[in-house]
């Protein structure tokens, strides 16, 4: 049936690829509308990892663990914030997106190399399964969600994190 993280993995190629396609420039309003897509794809993965994957990382490797993580989501939120105030390719701008990119990448690295594995590996096949369709249908729920609301900034996508269950 294949790894139960594969949407999470697909999301990360898709938004790697949203980051090249910003660094290799281009004329403002392509800029623009680049950035509003990244943003956008970044919010819906940063909702669906907060959502169904943290709680499984609390459970198997702990609170602490947990908030590490939710921690790179919460510099991402700022330096999307920084990054959707500033002018598509000033300076500025760039060094929002670059700084952005890294921390996007090294958390991509980190999950796909060491939390997936091991999390995975915590899971039998019946929740393996389980895990694969809770994501999916988050997935669906949260896209259907941001359609319905498109918010430019910050949208529905930004819940605030809970760590008091």
């Amino acid at each position: 049936m294949g790894n139960p993280f594969d949407i999470l993995i697909d999301q990360h190629r898709e938004l790697e690829e949203c980051f090249e396609r910003l660094a290799s420039g281009g004329e403002p309003e392509e800029l623009r509308s680049g950035t509003a897509e990244l943003l956008e794809l970044l919010r819906l993965h940063s909702r669906l990892e907060e959502r169904c994957f943290y709680p499984l990382l609390m459970q198997v490797e702990g609170r602490s663990r947990a908030r590490e993580e939710a921690e790179d989501h919460l510099t991402m939120r700022e330096l999307m914030d920084e990054l959707e105030e500033l002018s598509p390719g000033h300076p500025e701008w760039q060094a929002r997106l670059f700084a952005l990119e890294d921390l996007v990448v090294a958390h991509f690295q980190e999950e796909e190399s060491a939390i997936l594995p091991r999390l995975r590996m915590a899971l039998d096949g019946q929740q393996q399964d389980e895990l694969r369709r809770e994501l999916a249908a988050t997935r669906e729920e949260l896209l259907a969600h941001a359609q319905a609301f498109a918010i430019p900034g910050r949208g529905p996508l930004l819940e605030s994190l809970r760590w008091d269950g």
